[in-house]
């Protein structure tokens, strides 16, 4: 097994990436390391969870590479950049929001890869635009199962914030932020941010984008999303 499924330009990409976690992210740079430590830790996981009947079916992934890194690790990084931004500007609100969109960036690929590898193990997908049954591992194509699985995947990321309740403390107050609201804003964008990346899923069939594509967009989708749904609630 290659190191967490990632082929030798990924992980070096990933290394890269990591720094800026850390140096950009102040006093949640390693939190939000971590956070993308754990999405590769249970993509691994996921994608060998039934690794034989994918592999006959020629529907297993074993190694991704610098563009696959990329793809997932672009809407972390534009958030925790914009997070950096305003915590030295003294702007400690949009530094909480940015800091939400990171997680829920983290959130929504971490969804995206349940429904995707754990989906596929379900029966015959529907297409989420237009309903049609389509053959396993069809972009934009879902699965109850691959439903279920996101939402869990989702949510496992949301309530690692537990794990920085402390820092996150300095935040009391602005938008109503409690550690709570955080894991269920989180929780819900995150699946939102991978319905969205089915839905551009649907286009990558039509010749519209490809899977890098839509898992950025599946990223910024979750951000964006719980950015906005944190300033509503």
């Amino acid at each position: 097994m290659d190191f967490l499924t990632l082929d030798w330009k990924g992980v070096m990409l990933a290394l890269v990436f990591g720094v800026i976690f850390i140096v950009l992210g102040l006093m949640l740079g390693y939190f939000f390391l971590g956070l993308m430590i754990a999405f590769l830790v249970l993509s691994a996981i996921v994608t060998y969870m039934g690794w034989n009947y994918k592999k006959k079916r020629n529907l297993g992934q074993s190694s991704r590479g610098f563009k696959n890194v990329l793809a997932n690790g672009l809407p972390p990084i534009i958030m925790v950049v914009i997070f950096y931004l305003f915590m030295i500007s003294n702007n400690s609100t949009y530094a909480l929001l940015a800091a939400i969109g990171f997680m829920a960036s983290v959130a929504a690929i971490t969804s995206d890869k349940f429904s995707s590898e754990i989906g596929i193990l379900d029966g015959q997908p529907t297409m989420l635009l237009g309903f049609r049954k389509v053959k396993k591992g069809t972009s934009g194509a879902i699965t109850w199962l691959g439903l279920v699985a996101g939402l869990i995947g989702s949510f496992i990321i949301a309530a690692l914030v537990l794990v920085v309740r402390a820092p996150l403390g300095t935040f009391a107050g602005i938008y109503g932020f409690t550690i709570a609201k955080a894991i269920l804003v989180i929780g819900m964008a995150g699946f939102i941010g991978c319905l969205v990346d089915s839905i551009f899923g649907y286009y990558e069939e039509k010749g519209i984008g490809n899977k890098y594509t839509s898992n950025f967009i599946c990223g910024i989708a979750g951000a964006l999303v719980a950015i906005l749904i944190f300033m509503i609630i």
